[in-house]
């Protein structure tokens, strides 16, 4: 299994774990967790790593067809591995930036990932 298989399963937890931050408050009622959210201040980390969640799922939709299809077409492995590290990477640094408050650096990181995304189907195109 290829650096980059383990990556796409990497990607595949980071909605978990934006999660995980969002339910650290003691307010937290897991028999009514939409509620939960509802009521949380649009100010509050729990609510922007919500948000935060939401995104890696739509980020893990771009993500997935990229070093699925680039594994079909025997992509460079090496050159596969690089850009799904990025992305991860890059991901990694987007929650911390989310959990921040980090707008601007947030929005950086974000283009960072989809560059890597973009790099993978260059890559299926030039395979």
């Amino acid at each position: 299994m290829l650096f980059a298989h383990w990556m796409l399963l990497a990607a595949t937890f980071l909605p978990i774990v934006a999660i995980s931050f969002a339910k650290t408050s003691k307010k937290y009622d897991n028999y009514q967790p939409r509620a939960y959210v509802e009521s949380l201040g649009d100010s509050t980390m729990q609510k922007r790593m919500v948000w935060a969640q939401e995104n890696s799922w739509e980020a893990l939709m771009m993500f997935a067809p990229a070093v699925l299809l680039a594994t079909f077409l025997q992509v460079n492995s090496g050159t596969m591995n690089l850009l799904a590290g990025g992305f991860i990477a890059a991901r990694l640094v987007y929650l911390w930036c989310y959990a921040k408050n980090l707008a601007t650096a947030r929005s950086s990181v974000w283009f960072v990932g989809v560059i890597c995304v973009i790099g993978l189907y260059v890559a299926c195109a030039m395979a």
